[in-house]
Formats: C-alpha cells, sequence, structure tokens
C-alpha cells in the first residue's frame, strides 16, 4: 500500500491530525520543489510516495 494511501486511512479513522501551518523557508533553497506536496510532512518539497 502507498504511504499516501495509508495515511488517508489512518485520518480517516481519526488516529492522525493536521499540523498547524509554518511559514515558508527563507530563502527558498534552489533544490526545494514548490509544486510538489507531502502529506505526511505536511509541507512542500517533494512528493508522499
Amino acid at each position: 500500500m502507498p504511504l499516501s494511501q495509508a495515511l488517508r486511512k489512518l485520518a480517516e479513522a481519526g488516529l492522525l491530525t493536521a499540523l498547524t501551518p509554518r511559514p515558508p523557508l527563507q530563502p527558498i533553497p534552489p533544490q526545494f520543489r514548490m509544486d510538489l506536496h507531502c502529506a505526511y510532512h505536511q509541507w512542500p518539497g517533494h512528493e508522499t510516495d
């Protein structure tokens, strides 16, 4: 099972809760991918799976 699917099931079961949003990194590193989002870290930069 992909990690993204496991996280979704755990959240639906009430076993995970969302974190308080954090401000973006300053300065943004050149390798940082703002177009990708990780559901586990709840932060952009890479995919969940």
